[in-house]
């Protein structure tokens, strides 16, 4: 489909998509031929893998340019490889996770909110289905769920007010981030890195969520860490950006108590996909490293 511009008489931006995945070559092709389909053709996509087996071979596209980098296991040190391709060429980046499904209109609509406030620096979208949360959403379900997304209204858009942004559908003015990297010390899954990430740039401007761009979050759970490290990091990173100044201690620390409560007494009856056993056992290797006075987010690698 040709690019729709994003106001009346305006010029569509250029949109870079990353993409960070590892162990999931099918899913990385069902997005980006649900990308081949956006109603505003980006200027580019960048899958940022570890190695070959990561993508579906011959994974190729007619519709936009598709670089395929590879490199060290880690969303953070993989979604800032592919931002050194980005920055500063294009307009807006936009950060999928790899099980995440967009609506056509989802750049589209992406572009004309960013053209409707100068003071808006990162964007997220509405989350019609978060399979993180439960056993999973299957791709049929994710396509039938975003087949009808909303038409562009008349008149400027209604947005949310973010404090930041959810990692697995989020957009940035390349302007805006500047120097601004993905902290590496957040190592693996990164828990947390959305919200370092997106504070961080939000404090040169707005942070918002926008319910025209909409899609799902599969929530596939084939490739995540294991659950020692996962409820490792439920406790650290937390605290780790306390440190940072990037979370207040009456926000990280509530958030660690709620982790280590329902892995503790849901580790007892755990549900069928979640390691419940391993994230407490995670959440209190956790919590022996604060009370000797550390915290080091990157152990979570030597677990």
């Amino acid at each position: 489909m040709a690019a729709h511009d994003p106001e009346p008489g305006g010029t569509a931006p250029r949109i870079a998509i990353v993409i960070a995945t590892s162990s999931r070559p099918a899913a990385v092709t069902e997005v980006v031929r649900l990308l081949e389909r956006q109603t505003l053709v980006p200027s580019r996509v960048i899958i940022s893998a570890t190695c070959n087996a990561d993508i579906e071979a011959p994974l190729e596209s007619s519709v936009f340019p598709l670089e395929l980098i590879y490199g060290s296991a880690s969303l953070t040190k993989q979604r800032n490889r592919a931002l050194e391709r980005v920055c500063p060429h294009e307009d807006i980046v936009v950060f999928f996770d790899d099980d995440f499904a967009p609506a056509i209109t989802w750049l589209e609509h992406c572009a004309f909110a960013f053209a409707a406030d100068a003071d808006v620096v990162g964007i997220g979208g509405l989350v019609l289905r978060n399979g993180a949360t439960d056993a999973g959403v299957s791709w049929d379900e994710a396509k039938r769920l975003i087949s009808d997304p909303p038409p562009l209204a008349p008149g400027p858009p209604t947005f949310v007010s973010c404090r930041s942004l959810y990692g697995c559908n989020m957009a940035f003015r390349v302007a805006a981030i500047g120097d601004l990297r993905f902290d590496e010390r957040l190592v693996l899954y990164a828990w947390m890195e959305d919200k370092d990430f997106s504070r961080i740039a939000g404090r040169t401007g707005r942070l918002v969520r926008y319910d025209g761009m909409v899609g799902v979050h599969l929530g596939i759970k084939s490739g995540k860490v294991s659950g020692k490290r996962y409820g490792y990091s439920q406790v650290v990173n937390p605290w780790y950006l306390y440190r940072k100044k990037v979370m207040s201690r009456k926000e990280a620390w509530p958030g660690i108590s709620k982790a280590i409560l329902a892995n503790g007494i849901k580790s007892f009856r755990p549900e069928k996909n979640i390691d419940r056993k391993g994230r407490f056992v995670g959440n209190l290797v956790g919590i022996g490293e604060l009370i000797r006075g550390r915290c080091r987010p990157e152990r979570a690698e030597e677990l």
